[in-house]
């Protein structure tokens, strides 16, 4: 048998011929690629369904061609040099977005009566109907404006849950009483609602007025829609637009601007969650280099034979790797299949994250990319078990039982050949995957770091259990025995389902670290009600309503002055230098919430560098600037800062820098001026308070009543909010994490599978000398156990360690021990490895040892 004589159907035969008889092993070869291959392509398939459905809705996202958003309303002047420099046919639409207070009396129960917070979008009657771009769809069906008119308000389901009102009944929004005429179905420029803090409302202009919510300082955001004619192109619009509106604290996006961003975050996130489906991919490909192993162990009798016939090493090598070719091919189509399918599944796991209706579609690039993916994971790991079986000479028929199962260990030039192509082909497929050379290196040495730790710790765990002084018990003590045997896997094994749990655990870690860092602490004892847009002459009501109502309560009165930046040791902030203008131009040119303090500084704030005032210097223009400030604009102590309040530069003294605690949920600001120093400015007062839990509504309802312009924000909501959306985060997390759970146990089954003509010969031997099935079931549940328990130890103390380092370093927060989440953890580890390991083994249990011997003769 030569390799020239052997054309392609001759291959093909003998490929069909030594797959016979061995179809569990490769239903498991399938499975392993299939699992791998299934979390690619429903990352890749999630992530075009996203893409594509924010391209449908490009115009939409914005609801205009070109948005200009600022926190102050456009003046006249600006206003008249957008419709000159725009041709004829450009169409505006002035929006108004605040929150603000309903107050409701419930008909069917006046108890519930009370206050809710909500998100205001307030629509001009007159003129361009909104939005130019997606469809804003309301029920009843008829146009939005004509449902606001004769103060009318349409609102979201939620509004009408919370309040417990009905469409036509009324409540009051400051001093004005509003009419319910519709409710929201679906608003095309609000993309997600995963950060709001109440229902959202659309309002008249007219009706915001007469609710006289805005007074001077209140938040607001001003956003104007353009529509502008095709006589004119987009990019020509925006550039005029840049360069005729001064005022740098406005953000001036087009409708591709919108796309780019959001496109950008679905990237990022497909990015995140692809490198999980790769670790599966990756596992799925050390469960294949097992199976093919132990294939390829069980078949040398048969390789030495047909080198005795006259076949090369080469032609054996073309026979077994088409065979394992084929079966990558298969396992990768299941995969696809299997990917596409749970595309199905994700769209309800974004309801809230995403405000689109996803429709699953199957794509053909990610398939083929998961295709291409499989199959070179299956030649990758394929290469190298089967380089070492064709090594295989033809002395080992006479002496096969001194080598039982043992491939050839290979030369070096073999060793360095197989794993200079798996590190590189590796590389190459991570590469591509991340759509980053250096993200890609990156990964890969993080990955190879996490799976040396995970073997070594596992190769030192079962070296300390093969130390230890044999058990009394038989059962225990063949157990242990069965991870010394040749060829037992068991640090595979360890380190794919340690990885799984590890992955798992870690953001279970971190999201359980995040919330009690929101939540906490009563230590702190942090305000249970934030109260803005509180006016001068307003503050004495509102001391008086407080004091009837929770006289005990800590509260604090903090004033507030809106501002930006002008200068810094006379730099003008309109020529600043940016050093990384992307990361940098944001905070230049943002507005800043400023206030000033006669006394010491606030809680939770500590002076680094410089004096605070005294009672005489607070007469002096001082200023104390937060420690991420001063690094940012280049300021030190001695530095002239120069703001701008409505137009009016205020000049102050760098005297102090803090360091801050933002976690407190207190107010907390970048710079804090003397008294001295914004005497005589516009300001406004934000109160923070602390009362009872069973005192927070009666409060919060006797504020607004008296005071219909505050709005009262609960850090209660504030904090469920939050919750709400880390765990709808966790849940996307946890759903790709578990492919690589399942690739560990189908390892697992593979393994035993693998070795299962041993098991049925040492499981009929020990039930001839009188074991039991109890008895060989108790063998092979202290295996499993055993594997558990390593595999659960190892992943939750690198669990540990990987949560405490996000924690310390990436969000800067106390990291704590969580011993509930891990003793579940590591029973849940211990309990799946042992059912998927028995069940695995029933026919080991079950057969008898006649039927066993006759079918071992065979």
């Amino acid at each position: 048998m030569k390799s020239k004589q052997l054309n392609y159907s001759q291959l093909i035969s003998l490929v069909l011929a030594e797959s016979r008889g061995a179809w569990k092993r490769m239903v498991f070869f399938i499975l392993c690629i299939a699992i791998g291959v299934g979390a690619v392509m429903t990352v890749k398939s999630f992530s075009n369904m996203v893409q594509a459905t924010i391209q449908e809705q490009a115009k939409g996202l914005l609801a205009a061609d070109i948005a200009i958003k600022g926190s102050w309303e456009q003046d006249e002047e600006d206003l008249a040099y957008q419709k000159k420099i725009l041709p004829k046919g450009t169409e505006f639409l002035f929006l108004k977005e605040l929150h603000g207070m309903a107050q409701f009396k419930n008909p069917g129960s006046p108890e519930n009566s009370g206050s809710l917070i909500t998100e205001l979008k307030a629509i001009p009657l007159s003129g361009p109907q909104y939005p130019f771009y997606g469809e804003f769809k309301n029920d009843p069906d008829r146009p939005l404006q004509e449902l606001l008119k004769r103060n009318g308000a349409v609102v979201e389901s939620s509004f009408l849950i919370k309040t417990g009102l009905n469409m036509g009944d009324e409540f009051s929004l400051g001093k004005t009483k509003l009419k319910i005429t519709g409710i929201v179905v679906s608003e095309p420029d609000r993309i997600s609602r995963a950060f709001s803090i109440g229902p959202r409302l659309f309002i008249s202009r007219t009706s915001l007025d007469k609710a006289d919510l805005i007074q001077p300082g209140s938040r607001i955001k001003h956003r104007t829609l353009i529509k502008i004619s095709d006589s004119i192109e987009l990019e020509t619009a925006l550039v005029l637009l840049e360069r005729g509106l001064p005022d740098k604290t406005i953000s001036i996006r087009t409708y591709k601007d919108m796309q780019s961003s959001l496109s950008s975050s679905i990237e990022r996130m497909g990015q995140y969650l692809g490198i999980l489906g790769i670790i599966a991919l990756l596992m799925g490909g050390i469960g294949v280099a097992m199976i093919v192993r132990t294939f390829m162990a069980q078949k040398l009798d048969t390789v030495a034979i047909m080198n005795c016939l006259g076949a090369s090493s080469h032609t054996l090598l073309k026979v077994y790797l088409l065979q394992a070719m084929l079966l990558g091919l298969a396992g990768s189509l299941l995969g696809i299949t299997l990917g596409f399918s749970l595309t199905y599944l994700l769209p309800s796991k974004m309801e809230g994250l995403i405000n689109y209706q996803l429709k699953p579609t199957f794509y053909w690039l990610p398939a083929l990319q998961s295709l291409l993916m499989g199959v070179a994971i299956t030649l990758l790991f394929c290469l190298w078990p089967l380089l070492r079986a064709v090594k295989t000479r033809p002395l080992r028929l006479f002496r096969r039982n001194f080598e039982e199962e043992e491939l050839a260990s290979g030369n070096r030039k073999d060793r360095w050949f197989a794993g200079l192509t798996l590190s590189l082909g590796l590389a190459a497929m991570i590469c591509w995957q991340a759509e980053s050379l250096k993200r890609g290196l990156v990964f890969l040495l993080v990955l190879g770091i996490s799976i040396a730790l995970f073997s070594l710790a596992s190769i030192f765990l079962l070296k300390i259990l093969k130390a230890l002084p044999q058990s009394g018990s038989i059962a225990r003590r063949y157990g242990m025995s069965n991870l010394k045997r040749p060829n037992n896997q068991a640090a595979s094994i360890i380190t794919c389902l340690g990885m799984g749990i590890m992955l798992i655990l870690t953001v279970r870690l971190v999201q359980m670290d995040m919330l009690a860092m929101l939540n906490k602490n009563t230590e702190m004892n942090p305000p249970n009600y934030f109260f803005i847009d509180i006016q001068r002459d307003q503050k004495d009501t509102f001391m008086q309503v407080l004091d009837q109502i929770a006289p005990e309560s800590e509260r604090s009165l903090t004033p507030l002055v809106r501002s930006h930046l002008h200068s810094i040791d006379e730099k003008l902030i309109a020529n600043w230098k940016y050093k990384d203008k992307k990361r940098e131009e944001w905070f230049i040119n943002r507005e800043f919430a400023l206030t000033y303090i006669e006394g010491p500084p606030p809680k939770d704030n500590e002076i680094i560098e410089g004096k605070w005032w005294n009672e005489e210097q607070a007469k002096n223009a001082e200023v104390s600037l937060e420690q991420d400030a001063a690094k940012r604009l280049g300021a030190r102590i001695g530095s002239k800062l120069t703001i701008d309040i409505q137009g009016i530069p205020v000049s102050a003294k760098v005297t102090s820098i803090r360091s801050v605690n933002w976690r407190n949920m207190r107010t907390n600001f970048y710079m804090i001026f003397s008294p001295g120093a914004l005497a005589g400015t516009p300001l406004t007062y934000v109160a923070t308070v602390h009362v009872p839990d069973e005192k927070e509504l009666q409060l919060q309802h006797a504020v607004v009543k008296a005071l219909p312009n505050i709005t009262a924000l609960s850090t209660r909501d504030i904090v469920n909010t939050v919750e709400s959306t880390v765990s709808k985060l966790t849940i996307l997390v946890d759903f790709m994490s578990g492919f690589a759970i399942a690739a560990g146990l189908f390892i697992l089954s593979g393994s035993i599978a693998s070795t299962k003509y041993r098991r049925l010969r040492e499981s009929a031997v020990l039930k001839i000398l009188g074991a039991k099935r109890k008895t060989v079931a108790s063998i092979l549940g202290f295996e499993y156990a055993t594997l558990g328990v390593i595999a659960g130890l190892v992943g939750i103390l690198l669990a540990q360690g990987l949560s405490w380092a996000v924690m310390k370093y990436m969000i800067k927060s106390a990291w704590h021990l969580q011993p509930g989440i891990l003793i579940w953890a590591f029973c849940f580890g211990v309990l799946l490895t042992v059912a998927t390991g028995i069940l695995s083994s029933l026919d080991v249990i079950n057969n008898k040892p006649l039927k066993t011997i006759r079918e071992i003769e065979v």
